[in-house]
């Protein structure tokens, strides 16, 4: 008779779409059948993932995730945008079948380093308590160094996932959008309520210097021009 065939851990984890200390959990709570071999080797008979796969993610034993939503400015939490936020990252967690275990929004800068939301999730991440951590685009959590948090993360097991792939922006859009995310924050610091001018002063400079470099550009190529 020829015998079954096995999958190892790994196997078993890619088929599934699911990562592998997911799947030690599932074992432990007897959701998923394992077998031994000779060499007591962990193995997982391919009629179990057939199993699984029919009984559909979101059942009990699927993937924990963290939802976290962020805005910058008062006015978007107030306005509904904080909530429609956290809403689409909802039905996004149901799309993939994860068991929501903790919804965290809050309104703060990207570069406050002292956001209550934020130090909950690191809490969640240290204890493990969470597979995966859903987010809308890289700039709700982390405005600089996402994927240093990325890998952070994956030391302890945990995913991050982006419901958006983050728009390609040429340099000088890159390069104006990260001095006005750093002018925001010591503006805010600085001057207070005065940090709305502030801003416009700088966004107005920086704007200008971008039309300039695009105009120099222009002219570069046009004299190289046969």
């Amino acid at each position: 008779m020829k015998n079954k065939r096995l999958l190892t851990p790994s196997e078993a984890a890619a088929e599934l779409g699911i990562s592998l200390r997911t799947l030690y959990r599932w074992e432990e709570a007897d959701k998923v059948h394992t077998v031994r071999t000779v060499g007591n080797q962990r193995r997982i008979p391919i009629e179990e993932v057939s199993r699984l796969r029919r009984q559909g993610k979101g059942q009990p034993g699927a993937e924990r995730c963290a939802l976290y939503a962020r805005v910058s400015s008062i006015r978007q939490a107030q306005d509904g945008t904080l909530a429609r936020q956290m809403e689409r990252l909802k039905q996004a967690a149901d799309a993939r079948g994860y068991e929501v275990v903790a919804l965290l929004s809050e309104q703060a800068s990207a570069l406050n380093e002292q956001r209550k939301g934020m130090r909950k999730l690191l809490t969640l991440i240290k204890a493990q308590a969470v597979e995966v951590i859903l987010i809308e685009d890289p700039d709700r959590l982390v405005r600089f160094g996402f994927s240093y948090l990325e890998e952070a993360c994956s030391w302890q097991g945990v995913r991050l996932e982006v419901c958006e792939p983050p728009k390609h922006l040429e340099p000088t859009e890159e390069l104006v959008q990260d001095l006005l995310t750093i002018v925001t924050v010591f503006a805010d610091k600085l001057y207070g309520h005065q940090a709305k001018g502030v801003r416009k002063l700088v966004q107005t400079a920086l704007k200008e210097c971008e039309t300039e470099q695009a105009h120099g550009t222009s002219q570069q190529n046009d004299q190289a021009a046969p």
